[in-house]
């Protein structure tokens, strides 16, 4: 299968989960209800669920193989998005099922947890991503990790098209690899499965997009060529708050380093 087209396929699928874990406003609830997105997200689930190179030898601890993966319901219907979202992640930092990554390190460690914080920044920071004053999210939350992904993804991509050096090829490659590990995928399962837990029976939008975490983190250890985590880590809230500030993802950056935000998947792709 063409590398071009899992890469693709793996950027619709980041950037939706960046939108669908945070709170919905109007510009995210416009992109979910995006005809061309939801073809793209759609055929990209399909195509996982379907082919075996994206299914890992082993499915780990609170994962859900990607064979079972199913695009039904991963989009909502109706403006009750909000409420949904309020029910279930409520309006401060959840307790049951919370979208950052340092509320499942079992080290309550100020300085451990700091440095794990500044280790995110470092990332952001090296692929040209800014501090926003006005976004007050901690660079750990979901939505800037999956966005992260999409962007170093799209760096590939763009690179490739534009025959720039094997080396910036390789250096994100080497990006995905290392920050998923580190930072998503050791922790994306116990995620899915609290917020499994949480959401049913009610919010069926929210379950969706728990087992498409959970499928998720399976499948892109595939791709990755990762081991699975060995359990699944505790939900650890506490008051942390992180010197680092925030951050605002964006595909802007450096300068003279675009990528295209808008291209898609295309089953037309695979061959």
């Amino acid at each position: 299968m063409s590398e071009t087209a899992v890469n693709l396929a793996r950027a619709n699928l980041y950037r939706y989960l960046s939108v669908a874990v945070l709170p919905p406003d109007a510009a995210r609830f416009a992109l979910l209800a995006d005809d061309r997105f939801r073809e793209a997200v759609s055929a990209a689930v399909c195509w996982i669920a379907e082919d075996e190179s994206f299914h890992p030898p082993r499915v780990g601890p609170a994962e859900l193989a990607p064979s079972a993966l199913d695009p039904a319901d991963l989009f909502p219907e109706g403006d009750d998005l909000a409420s949904s979202y309020a029910a279930v992640f409520g309006h401060a930092i959840s307790k049951d099922c919370p979208p950052y990554e340092n509320e499942y390190c079992p080290s309550r460690d100020i300085t451990y947890l700091s440095h794990r914080m500044a280790d995110i920044s470092g990332f952001y920071r090296a692929f040209g991503l800014d501090r926003s004053p006005a976004d007050r999210e901690r660079p750990d939350h979901l939505s800037y990790l999956a966005e992260f992904m999409q962007i170093v993804i799209a760096r590939q991509l763009y690179a490739e098209e534009q025959g720039l050096n094997d080396e910036c090829v390789v250096v994100c490659r080497e990006v995905q690899r290392r920050f998923f590990d580190e930072h998503l995928g050791w922790w994306l399962p116990a995620f899915g499965l609290q917020l499994e837990q949480r959401a049913a029976p009610a919010f069926g939008f929210y379950v969706a997009v728990a087992r498409f975490v959970r499928g998720l983190a399976a499948a892109e250890r595939a791709v990755l060529d990762l081991a699975p985590s060995n359990d699944v880590p505790d939900v650890q809230v506490d008051s942390f708050e992180s010197e680092e500030g925030c951050f605002e993802c964006g595909l802007g950056g450096e300068e003279g380093s675009p990528a295209d935000a808008d291209s898609v998947f295309s089953p037309a792709g695979c061959s």
